[in-house]
């Protein structure tokens, strides 16, 4: 089953991962963005983050590998009038949109073959924001999850060795879920370098 059908499967059953609002760690860092210029959202589900950016003044590419995610996004762009260019990209078999992007955000997502890619597509000085489980969801909170999409410690400090590190979070967290083992890291493009 590819991607994009796990994931209609789950959102033509009303699934709802996560609430209406974005995610605590961007609204966290929220001083960090200064509109006008464009953002990424990776994995975008319904697109709440991708919503949240586009508030904030940013043309965002939203992108998901489900297309019943995709068209949700799409009304509610166009009801309120946000500047959300929404796309089906299933990851697995496409490449990330091309950059230059000012902000890029990546949540509850793991595919580390991007990693690099979402270095690369930031612009100079351009943010990257990123959380998803880690083993500290498993190993100190007991879940049980495929170890395949839980980060390794340090393994986003690796991965963005390239960029400014602006905040770096690994262990328990608490969101609006409940507690979960993350990592998490919102990092800068260094200006000089393209």
């Amino acid at each position: 089953m590819s991607a994009r059908e796990r994931w209609n499967e789950r959102y033509s059953q009303d699934f709802r991962p996560f609430p209406d609002a974005p995610a605590a760690w961007l609204v966290a860092h929220r001083d960090l963005l200064t509109g006008g210029g464009r953002a990424l959202d990776v994995a975008c589900g319904d697109g709440r983050n991708a919503l949240y950016l586009a508030r904030h003044g940013y043309a965002v590419d939203a992108i998901d590998a489900s297309d019943i995610a995709i068209a949700a996004l799409r009304v509610a762009a166009q009801e309120r009038d946000l500047a959300i260019t929404p796309r089906v990209v299933d990851l697995e078999r496409e490449a990330l949109p091309p950059g230059p992007y000012d902000a890029i955000v990546t949540m509850n997502f793991l595919q580390r073959d991007l990693f690099g890619a979402l270095q690369d597509a930031l612009a100079p000085g351009g943010l990257l924001f990123y959380e998803t489980l880690a083993q500290a969801h498993v190993t100190q909170l007991g879940h049980s999850f495929n170890p395949a999409y839980l980060l390794d410690d340090g393994e986003l400090l690796r991965a963005f060795a390239g960029l400014e590190v602006i905040e770096h979070v690994e262990g328990i967290v608490e969101r609006s879920s409940g507690p979960r083992g993350v990592g998490a890291i919102v990092a800068r493009r260094p200006s000089g370098r393209r």
